[in-house]
């Protein structure tokens, strides 16, 4: 045979070859989107477009399919979430499979891909500082500069909330990773997301933070599946250095939404980036989460706000009033710090509305026209606040009989915590001084006046004094 015969059947052999090995490529190929079709039965449609298909058949040999696609998180995903899942339905169709290997770049595409970074990297580069700003600025809320670490008024109810959060901000530290922030309504909680903001932008002007309630990584997260960019909403989000998160409950019960929060919520911390998120409730009370994302949540410092006493309601007043330059008189602050009690927010509202009122209609600022104005909040609080409810709470605080409330005796002993419950009545309640008189055993108003106006200036000096009328308020109000 000539070597001329022996190069054509050589020739003729290899294209043999080739042709077997094209044709055994494509029949893998075919078969693994029959296999991501299999997937697509018993994962939701969501996740599928996301996590699944995207991933594409690279080459199977030795027992070990190679998968790849174009996103470092989509692989990651797809290997950590649902390898048990792919590697099922694959080895169905792979009889000898082994193990499934992922990829960040085509095989084939690699190199070429490779040299067309390197185009590009330099307009790459020019590009990403606008795109971060872009995205930052478009889903961050806009901080409200009267919410700073220097406006917070801090009380035994906040010092953790607060001392957590400066931490934050004074030490390059992720001890506290992440920061859990969860109190009722109207306590403060945004406050200090907005102050942990803008105490970092003022230190680190180049850190990316966003800032944002639960809604509007909801609606940002929707909004990427419908325009289908989850993957640029993905990237963008684990591109961010802090993550502040405000009302995390109302992603409770939104699945695919608590997915995906859990994803980011773990990239970000594998990466060493910083959390803070606020809830009205702690982790575990959280009903409506994810098991999972819960234990994530809980995973750093957990504070809460207590409930205010007055002295933290009186200073948060007096600071409002500086704050905005306003002239309230101490004792309607005193009055009010008093009568409104269930959060700061409503706190700051009712001073709000005396301070409109004098300004719209030019009445006085005083106790009675305060008490007129604020008349519907206050009753909310003091339908469960009885006159003879004080007595009872003061004669045991003072280990007297319940008579001696009503009584004429005027030893010291008697006549001051008869006096104390005097005070309390006519500034918890809305009844009169007659009315208050009546109840106490029949007392001319004036003797009532008088109780009222001694104790006051009695707590200028008494701090003894100021301790008792603090901690009967405290068991007065939790009855």
């Amino acid at each position: 045979m000539s070597d001329v015969e022996i190069n054509s059947n050589l020739k003729s052999k290899n294209n043999k070859n080739t042709n077997a090995s094209n044709e055994m490529f494509f029949a893998q190929k075919n078969q693994w989107e029959e296999i991501k079709n299999l997937i697509s039965k018993n994962i939701k449609e969501i996740f599928w477009k996301a996590w699944i298909n995207p991933l594409k058949f690279e080459k199977y040999e030795k027992g070990v399919l190679h998968l790849s696609t174009d996103s470092h998180i989509i692989s990651n995903r797809a290997e950590n979430q649902y390898y048990e899942t792919i590697f099922f339905e694959a080895s169905r169709a792979f009889n000898s499979l082994k193990k499934i290997q992922f990829h960040t770049a085509s095989f084939e595409n690699k190199d070429n891909i490779s040299i067309k970074n390197k185009v590009i990297k330099g307009k790459i580069d020019q590009e990403i500082n606008y795109n971060d700003l872009s995205f930052i600025d478009s889903v961050s809320m806009k901080t409200n500069s009267k919410f700073s670490f220097d406006n917070f008024v801090v009380g035994e109810a906040n010092q953790m909330p607060y001392a957590a959060s400066k931490r934050i901000c004074e030490k390059n530290s992720l001890t506290y990773n992440p920061l859990f922030i969860h109190g009722d309504v109207g306590m403060g909680k945004t406050h200090l997301l907005n102050a942990i903001s803008i105490d970092l932008k003022a230190n680190i002007p180049n850190l990316k933070i966003v800032m944002m309630s639960a809604e509007r990584f909801m609606y940002q997260f929707i909004k990427s599946i419908r325009l289908k960019e989850t993957i640029r909403f993905k990237d963008q989000f684990r591109s961010i250095d802090i993550l502040l998160i405000d009302d995390v409950q109302f992603i409770g019960g939104k699945e695919s939404t608590q997915e995906e929060f859990f994803y980011t919520f773990n990239e970000l911390i594998n990466q060493g980036k910083q959390i803070i998120i606020s809830s009205n409730k702690s982790p575990v009370d959280l009903l409506s989460l994810d098991e999972r994302l819960k234990s994530r949540l809980s995973g750093g410092l957990v504070v809460d706000f207590l409930p205010t006493n007055y002295e933290l309601r009186l200073e948060i007043l007096k600071k409002k009033v500086e704050v905005l330059n306003i002239n309230v008189p101490i004792d309607v602050l005193q009055f009010v710090a008093h009568k409104i009690v269930n959060n700061i927010r409503e706190l700051e509202g009712a001073l709000n509305r005396i301070w409109a009122n004098y300004e719209l209609t030019g009445k006085k600022i005083n106790i009675e026209n305060s008490t007129n104005l604020l008349s519907d909040l206050i009753s909310l609080r003091e339908k469960n606040i009885s006159i003879e409810n004080i007595q009872k709470k003061v004669s045991s605080y003072y280990n007297l009989a319940l008579s001696d409330m009503t009584s004429s005796r005027r030893s010291i002993n008697i006549a001051r915590p008869r006096q104390i419950a005097m005070y309390l009545s006519k500034g918890l309640t809305s009844y009169s001084y007659p009315e208050i008189g009546r109840a106490f055993g029949g007392k001319d108003h004036t003797t009532i006046i008088h109780a009222v106006k001694k104790i006051e200036s009695m707590l200028e000096i008494d701090q003894k004094l100021k301790k008792h009328i603090f901690e009967l308020k405290e068991i007065i109000f939790t009855l």
